[in-house]
C-alpha cells in the first residue's frame, strides 16, 4: 500500500508565490473540487494543503504517478487554468510516491522544507489540512496513520533539535 501514496507540490522552491496562490482553493469551495477529484479519478484517499508558499495533494491510489496522470489531476481540480498554465504547473510540481512521499512529508511537516527552515506554523497547517479533509470525508486509514506519524515527528524534531532556535545576533 505504501506504494499507492502520492504527493503532487508547489513550493516556493519551484514556483512564484503569486503562482502558488492561484492554486489555493477557498476552505469551503474544497469539498465541492476535492470531492470531484476523488469520484473521477476513483481515489482511495486525498488531503489538500494550501500555505503561503505551498498547495500539495496528497492521494493514495495505485496508479503511476507521471507527468499524464498530474495533468488530469490538475486538468479536474483547476479546471479554469488554460493549457499553457496547466502545461506550467505540470511540469514544475514535484512529485513523490512512496518512500520519498513519506520523507517528504515529514520534511514539509518540521519545516525542513519550509522557505524559513525551523518555522513552526507549519507543523499546525498540515494538522489542520488533515482534519479539514477528514471531516470532509476525504481521507481514510492510511492517511491518518501517515499525519498521526508525521506530526509526531515533526514535534519531536522540534522539541529534541535546535532546528527553530534563532542565533542571538
Amino acid at each position: 500500500m505504501l506504494k499507492d501514496l502520492h504527493i503532487i507540490a508547489f513550493t516556493h522552491r519551484n514556483l512564484d508565490v503569486n503562482k502558488i496562490g492561484l492554486l489555493h482553493i477557498e476552505k469551503e469551495d474544497q469539498l465541492g473540487h476535492l470531492n470531484r477529484l476523488k469520484q473521477t479519478l476513483q481515489l482511495d484517499e486525498l488531503q489538500f494543503l494550501s500555505t503561503c508558499n505551498r498547495v500539495e495533494i496528497t492521494f493514495v491510489k495505485q496508479h503511476k504517478l507521471d507527468a499524464d496522470y498530474i495533468h488530469q489531476i490538475l486538468s479536474l481540480l483547476y479546471p479554469k487554468l488554460v493549457p499553457i498554465q496547466l502545461e506550467e504547473y505540470v511540469h514544475r510540481s514535484e512529485s513523490y510516491s512512496g518512500r520519498d512521499a513519506v520523507k517528504h512529508a515529514l520534511s514539509v511537516a518540521s519545516s525542513i522544507d519550509s522557505m524559513i527552515v525551523g518555522e513552526r506554523e507549519i507543523i499546525t497547517q498540515v494538522r489542520m489540512a488533515f482534519e479539514h479533509c477528514r471531516d470532509l470525508g476525504l481521507t481514510g486509514d492510511f492517511i491518518r496513520l501517515l499525519m498521526k506519524q508525521v506530526i509526531q515527528c515533526a514535534k519531536q524534531v522540534y522539541t529534541e533539535t535546535s532546528i527553530s532556535t534563532k542565533p542571538v545576533s
